[in-house]
């Protein structure tokens, strides 16, 4: 619990500045603004999380084994070896990515919002290029909180976060309605935390060199003092020396020989899964945003709420991944284990259906003063509602299979299953479903993906039934770490607004 509250404190900051700029920016800018967000966020944030997700949990893995390996022996400064060529490597795709984006972002948007919705373009691109401009500030963000967390160390990382979400809200409401900048307002603001947030955490990871450097002293002067001393031992003093983050050291130091095969063989599958997310979602936005603004704009709301109640399962997956890799190898218990994480995560997910139904039932006003808006989200209320409540019996299923490092059958997955959704969401939509059909395919999605996770945790050669130590011996990189992390990008990191390419 130590580690999780506060990593879910984490994961909450993004989806909380979501609701706040999508209200801010509808009830001060009006409809084709706050249509505009969703469309913008897709294009900025889609890659934002793309290359997040990758880095991040890569930096997370790798961090992890040097860790490890330092503690049998191997180079102790190798950990922050892997930081600075983490940060080395995403910042310069980071920023490649955002010049090839920045230029192509006009006729890409033009083609994504339709003909039928050319008004949403001046306010899209403007609040996607500003977005894209602190892409590699976000990128190098990532990087940073993931080698915080990959020590079990999330207080840093949530002071930085907290910090600069108190500063978003109060730029928000002097850039967009103070000064009148409209969406323009909230991507400034956004942009503006981002690179805050940035510098806080490379400081932080800097300022750990002379405190690594002074315990590294103590140690040394310890040994000559007694060589009985508790810290004679070169276990214990590895060990002493590894507590906490690793050091950002100025100028870094050149990558290990293997740093780029090894980011490869970590980052590859987890981008292959977040692409498909970014590919599902972007067509669930898109289907919205062709009808009509005011479509975009109550399917934009929608999405804000239902990413802010989505932490709720993510917090059920780490459950599963914290108290399941104990049983594993006694397939007994370790299934009535998986079976009432699973229970549990629908029953929550009810409680978070009805309460998430709630908020923009009882309040549309907070986010619009549209009618016509108010009425096309009240008919897809009830169907976001439903997704939620899957959403969290789902993730509960996949926090289990990741607790038993089966994350390969968990990518295969995902690929039959988005493509099934996505036929049904062409079909609803062409039968004049409208802004429903995004919440229909959503909700198929989760209960296809919750079935297909139960049936593979009671099958034959279920994961349930190896060890972890035969699961651990089977893998040679730290997948636990990486799973954690991933699961937690996957709310925040978090993108930072609406929507979150996140289904899960």
């Amino acid at each position: 619990m130590r580690f999780t509250l506060p990593t879910m404190a984490i994961w909450l900051c993004d989806p909380l500045l979501s609701l706040v700029d999508t209200s801010v920016v509808g009830l001060s800018s009006g409809t084709l603004e706050l249509a505009a967000i969703a469309p913008g966020s897709v294009y900025a944030g889609y890659p934002f999380y793309l290359l997040a997700t990758g880095f991040a949990v890569a930096t997370t893995s790798m961090v992890g084994q040097d860790r490890l390996l330092a503690r049998r022996g191997g180079a102790e400064d190798e950990d922050e070896r892997t930081v600075a060529s983490a940060i080395m490597t995403a910042s310069g795709v980071a920023a490649i990515s955002a010049v090839l984006l920045i230029a192509a972002h006009e006729p890409a948007l033009a083609r994504y919002v339709g003909s039928a919705n050319v008004a949403l373009l001046p306010y899209a691109s403007a609040y996607s290029v500003i977005r894209i401009l602190a892409l590699p500030a976000g990128i190098i963000s990532a990087v940073a909180q993931s080698a915080f967390l990959a020590v079990r160390d999330p207080w840093t990382p949530l002071k930085a976060v907290t910090l600069t979400t108190v500063l978003n809200l109060v730029l928000d409401l002097w850039f967009v309605t103070g000064l009148g900048w409209g969406i323009a307002g909230a991507a400034w603001a956004t942009s503006a935390s981002q690179v805050i947030t940035m510098a806080l955490l490379i400081r932080a990871l800097v300022r750990r060199g002379p405190q690594i450097d002074k315990v590294k002293e103590m140690l040394r002067e310890a040994k000559e003092r007694a060589k009985t001393s508790a810290f004679s031992s070169t276990k214990e003093s590895r060990a002493v020396r590894n507590v906490g983050a690793p050091a950002l050291r100025l100028p870094f130091k050149k990558p290990r020989n293997d740093y780029l095969e090894r980011l490869k063989s970590i980052a590859g599958p987890v981008m292959m899964v977040a692409l498909i997310k970014c590919i599902f979602v972007g067509a669930i936005v898109r289907s919205a945003t062709a009808i009509s603004p005011e479509a975009s704009a109550a399917n934009g709301v929608l999405l804000t709420v239902y990413f802010f109640f989505a932490v709720v399962g993510e917090g059920v997956s780490q459950a599963a991944q914290a108290f399941l890799p104990p049983q594993l190898g006694n397939f007994e218990k370790a299934s009535k284990l998986a079976f009432n994480i699973m229970l549990v995560g629908v029953v929550i997910g009810g409680f978070n259906a009805a309460t998430s139904g709630l908020v923009p039932s009882l309040f549309p006003q907070m986010f619009t003063k549209s009618a016509p808006v108010i009425d096309l989200m009240n008919q897809a209320i009830p169907f976001m509602a439903l997704a939620l409540f899957a959403h969290t019996g789902s993730m509960a299923s996949e926090g289990c299979l990741l607790a038993a490092r089966d994350g390969v059958f968990m990518s295969l997955s995902y690929v039959p299953n988005a493509a099934l959704s996505c036929v049904t969401l062409s079909i609803l939509s062409a039968n004049g479903f409208g802004v429903r059909a995004s919440w229909i395919a959503l909700f198929q999605f989760h209960c296809v993906r919750l079935v297909i996770n139960a049936v593979r945790l009671r099958a034959a050669n279920s994961p349930l039934r190896k060890s972890l130590s035969a699961v651990a011996d089977a893998s040679k990189t730290d997948l636990a770490a990486a799973a954690d992390n991933f699961a937690g990008l996957e709310g925040i990191a978090d993108v930072g607004q609406t929507p979150t390419p996140t289904t899960s």
